[in-house]
């Protein structure tokens, strides 16, 4: 109990109006769709009349397609509305931020790049206490409260995680009573690691990327070892396909393994409730439109997902494509609550490489030693065992940056026990599929 008491405490001192989000999510969620629908459009209107009045983007795009008149927002128009790119955000970075910004508390985050190269985008304090209360509400719809234990295991280096100033986060592990775990590495005595780490720990709650939890689950079912069950897991970054899933439902009896889908530009865009293969969408803090082959934007269907975040005042981006393909169902047939649901979603999968001894290295973690300020964009494709490529576009000639790279392929070779050549490129294709990939193993 007492642990619950410092959370709600931390929160209400260091994020006040973070727990009356999650009581406000909750209400709408338990209640009548109408309700929801009504309380999202109301959080559109005036996120797009705040864009036109605060950002020099928004004003002209709004003023050629007439969207406000004598500066009252015509509501028939707003379907008229286009869909903002990567390419457009990255061009109109700062045309697409406040005026009113500096006095917003604001501050900066980088997009992964899995479908390009990576973006800055600008949040402010409204923005950062909701997101901080999606979290928990994610928590709270599969049997956490607040307070309760939580473990995350992540992916980033751990060193490089203080150096970024993560340091403070020790402050909020405390509070909220959470544990952080370094989880990059899939080899056999990390996971058995991992495994005591749950044992000691013994959470409520684990937050992490399918990959060390599939590796777990996988070796508790083949070593018979035992294992705490945590009332759920919630994995995000890759892809949770069935195989993961129905490989971790067995090892964790009970647990609910839970799906969770968003990104650096909106926080979590859906999760799943309890054991539903379908993701609920957050419709409260973001509104999910669907681009079909010829252009058009729906509420549901299949095609390219265009979302709207309601929450982010400093940068508004407001029907942005993410570059991903999902399935968005027609409302109705939801088990439970009034929000919409996503039953598939395809794209940006970061792939695994592989090393002799059959273990593997996530492509996230291998991601971040690539990510320097001198290389643009990268991709780093694993053609066998014995041939590691890395295409590199590099910002200025090859050897200004002789000794940084020399030091990626030792870092590289020692990981992967194998050599690592580069390939200077003017640019790097994306994928057929349209998907820019960072790591990609051709193994079979």
């Amino acid at each position: 109990m007492i642990h619950r008491w410092m959370a709600q405490a931390y929160y209400a001192v260091r994020m006040p109006g973070a727990l009356s989000y999650i009581r406000e999510a909750d209400r709408l969620y338990h209640g009548s769709r109408e309700t929801l629908m009504a309380y999202q459009e109301e959080k559109y209107r005036k996120l797009v009349t705040y864009a036109y009045q605060h950002t020099v983007y928004y004003r002209r795009v709004f003023d050629e397609i007439d969207l406000f008149r004598n500066g009252v927002l015509v509501e028939d128009r707003l379907p008229e509305i286009p869909v903002l790119t990567k390419e457009t955000l990255r061009q109109e970075q700062k045309n697409l931020m406040s005026d009113e910004m500096a006095k917003r508390k604001p501050y900066s985050a980088s997009t992964s790049g899995s479908t390009g190269m990576p973006l800055t985008l600008w949040y402010d304090q409204h923005y950062l206490v909701r997101n901080r209360a999606d979290k928990c509400f994610m928590g709270w719809l599969n049997g956490r409260n607040l307070g309760d234990k939580e473990l995350k295991m992540w992916f980033r280096d751990f060193d490089l995680y203080l150096k970024n100033g993560k340091n403070k986060d020790r402050f909020f592990n405390f509070f909220t009573n959470r544990t952080f775990r370094l989880a990059s590495e899939i080899s056999e005595d990390a996971v058995r690691d991992y495994i005591d780490t749950i044992n000691r720990t013994k959470p409520v709650q684990i937050w992490s990327n399918p990959a060390p939890i599939f590796e777990i689950a996988k070796y508790v079912l083949s070593h018979g070892t035992a294992i705490h069950r945590p009332v759920n897991i919630i994995l995000t970054s890759n892809p949770l396909y069935d195989e993961m899933r129905e490989t971790m439902m067995k090892a964790f009896p009970g647990t609910y393994i839970v799906d969770q889908y968003g990104g650096t530009e909106f926080g979590c865009v859906a999760c799943g409730v309890h054991n539903e293969k379908n993701l609920r969408i957050f419709e409260h803090s973001a509104r999910v439109e669907i681009r079909d082959e010829e252009g058009q934007l729906h509420r549901d269907g299949t095609g390219d997902i265009i979302i709207t975040g309601l929450n982010n005042y400093s940068m508004p981006l407001i029907r942005y494509r993410m570059g991903d393909v999902v399935t968005v169902e027609p409302y109705g047939h939801e088990k439970e609550g009034s929000f919409g649901s996503i039953s598939q979603v395809m794209g940006r999968r970061l792939s695994m490489l592989r090393r002799r001894d059959g273990s593997s290295v996530t492509g996230l973690h291998l991601r971040d030693l690539l990510t320097r300020p001198f290389i643009q964009t990268f991709q780093l494709v694993q053609h066998s065992y014995d041939d590691l490529e890395a295409l590199v576009v590099l910002s200025g000639e090859p050897e200004q940056y002789r000794a940084e790279l020399d030091s990626i392929a030792r870092r590289l070779e020692k990981i992967l026990d194998t050599k690592c050549r580069f390939t200077f490129c003017e640019t790097i294709p994306a994928e057929k599929t349209g998907k820019y990939l960072y790591v990609r193993s051709e193994l079979e």
